[in-house]
């Protein structure tokens, strides 16, 4: 398959399982050479990824060195993306599901841009000037959105029940948490 089509495959599957439809995960290109495209995923956050923390500096202080904490985010988020790669890769085979791994990582990234995606979505009212009460709950939405459907991609590409599948969204959310911390750490004050 071609680069184009890997990519296209990978966005309408991930799309698919977005509205709640399994047979998205019959869509990824799952071929080795699907699986390291599907890493183009990242690329396609990027974008919502930028507009979420320039939406949260919009509500909030701007850094001293805005384009430093960007750039600084970008990586944090990367770096994320990738700890979470190799930590799945690594528990797999602790898992009986290295088989299962490929298209596990090729559906999760492919995932993720809807998931970020969504994640924007539901700033959107609060920007727009919405009631603080539609953007908390346009907010909470979804998000749970994005964490179901991350949970929902596990149980279909790992063949995971739903504790295990939990449990892979909860170390996700972990490793985000804990760069987030680092990142904090790291970016320059006000």
């Amino acid at each position: 398959m071609k680069l184009t089509s890997s990519i296209d495959a990978g966005l309408r599957g991930a799309i698919l399982l977005t509205l709640g439809q399994p047979r998205g995960i019959l869509l990824i290109d799952i071929d080795q050479r699907g699986v390291n495209r599907s890493f183009w995923a990242i690329a396609f956050c990027l974008p919502a990824v930028v507009c979420l923390r320039m939406l949260d500096w919009i509500g909030g202080p701007l850094p001293a060195a805005p384009i430093h904490a960007m750039a600084l985010h970008v990586v944090a988020f990367v770096v994320t993306w990738l700890l979470f790669a190799v930590l799945t890769h690594r528990l797999a085979p602790r898992l009986s599901r290295m088989a299962l791994w490929p298209i596990m990582i090729a559906a999760w990234n492919w995932c993720s841009v809807t998931e970020n995606g969504l994640l924007l979505l539901g700033c959107l009212p609060g920007f727009f000037g919405a009631p603080p009460i539609v953007d908390q709950a346009a907010q909470v939405f979804t998000f749970g959105w994005a964490l179901w459907v991350e949970w929902f991609a596990f149980r279909l590409a790992f063949g995971a029940g739903p504790l295990l599948a939990v449990w892979l969204v909860m170390v996700d959310q972990s490793i985000g948490m804990g760069v987030a911390l680092l990142e904090a750490l790291l970016t320059p004050g006000p």
